[in-house]
């Protein structure tokens, strides 16, 4: 089997792929384009998985690349080829059907993003679509717009959403030297509320309604502080020209934290509000929010479709709406009391369906469903 990523420098969701599939039954070979030479080439090669590198710059490479991959694909006559994320889903598709592999995979990573921004890609995943034999959607919502908005027939799409290492997020597994650590780190000893938003700076996540809402509540509260983790992508000027209203003590911007379990534990509130339904195609923060307890805010989009239940695992606010994410912190901070059992049926919500073994074993079966094993 081939495993073709794009992009990825670490991703454990890889890792886990590759150390958790049997060796007996899977002869893994991986792909990695554009970043052949970071964590994750080295840590397959360490544990004696062929590694494939591609270089790649951009569109103008596509031809090459699948060029490239055919001749791979081709010469070790893989029986599956299973690709991830859009790039090389387009040339693993195409170099894998002209080479006639007999079992094409696609996991559908994106939602509706090509939908909005260009018609070229939606033709694009239309052909992917076309290619695959099976697609694997990451939630429910994708699902829907494979179905419903790309016409793919529901036979030839699965859902198996993606999953964590739910004991890793738990209270017993971080330390409290750990937590410590990091709020030492971040400046934040003796801060009372830190309201947390681990999102990339996108227009989409709805970063902006969040800094509106936490300008407002520093009328109320004047110490509390805001924690912006992931904090990078195309939308940062914009976001950086939203925070220049609120003092630089209230807010810190996270570049990377290695310990994201730790991070989540230093905060009292955590806000996550994609700007509709469809803008997420499972949105990894809602689950890792939940699973470390913490008291939660959501607009409904991604993974949380089947997830949250509105003042039963975390609190629900309308799309785009700045008010009722002020209103709904402001409601976690003074009912304390209701938060010990919200956020206790979070991470048993998570528990019961995102936990990255299930992912796998959801995975296993497909493969022996469709190579007849």
């Amino acid at each position: 089997m081939l495993v073709v990523v794009y992009n990825l420098d670490r991703a454990l969701e890889h890792e886990w792929f590759a150390m958790y599939m049997d060796r007996n039954e899977y002869d893994l070979h991986f792909a990695l384009v554009r970043k052949p030479e970071g964590f994750l080439a080295g840590f397959l090669e360490s544990k004696g998985f062929p590694v494939y590198r591609y270089g790649y710059s951009g569109k103008s490479d596509l031809l090459g690349l699948t060029y490239k991959l055919y001749k791979t694909i081709r010469k070790e006559r893989f029986d599956i080829v299973h690709t991830h994320l859009f790039e090389t889903s387009i040339t693993g598709m195409i170099a894998s059907y002209l080479a006639r592999t007999p079992v094409r995979l696609v996991t559908r990573h994106h939602s509706d993003f090509h939908h909005n921004t260009s018609k070229l890609a939606v033709l694009m995943d239309k052909l992917v679509n076309k290619l695959a034999h099976k697609i694997v959607a990451v939630s429910s919502i994708v699902r829907k717009i494979l179905v419903e908005w790309e016409g793919v027939p529901e036979s030839k799409v699965i859902v198996i959403p993606h999953g964590i290492d739910v004991d890793s997020f738990g209270k017993g597994a971080v330390t409290q030297a750990r937590v410590s650590s990091l709020r030492t780190k971040y400046g934040l000893d003796g801060v009372s509320r830190v309201i947390g938003v681990v999102s990339r700076f996108i227009d989409w996540k709805g970063i902006q309604y969040i800094i509106s809402a936490f300008k407002e509540l520093l009328q109320d509260d004047p110490d509390a502080v805001m924690i912006l983790a992931n904090a990078s992508g195309p939308y940062e000027n914009n976001i950086l020209e939203l925070l220049h209203s609120i003092p630089p003590r209230n807010y810190r911007l996270v570049k990377f934290e290695e310990d994201m379990p730790a991070l989540y534990r230093l905060f009292d509130c955590f806000v996550h509000v994609p700007v509709s339904p469809t803008a997420e195609a499972f949105g990894q923060t809602y689950i890792e929010a939940m699973a470390s307890e913490v008291p939660c805010v959501f607009t409904v989009s991604g993974a949380a479709h089947q997830l949250v239940e509105n003042g039963v695992n975390c609190i629900v606010v309308p799309y785009k709406d700045a008010n009722s994410i002020k209103e709904a912190i402001r409601s976690i901070f003074i009912h304390k009391d209701l938060n010990a059992d919200m956020v206790t049926k979070a991470r048993n919500a998570v528990v019961r369906d995102y936990g990255h073994l299930q992912k796998f074993k959801a995975l296993d079966r497909l493969y022996k469903s469709l190579t007849g094993a």
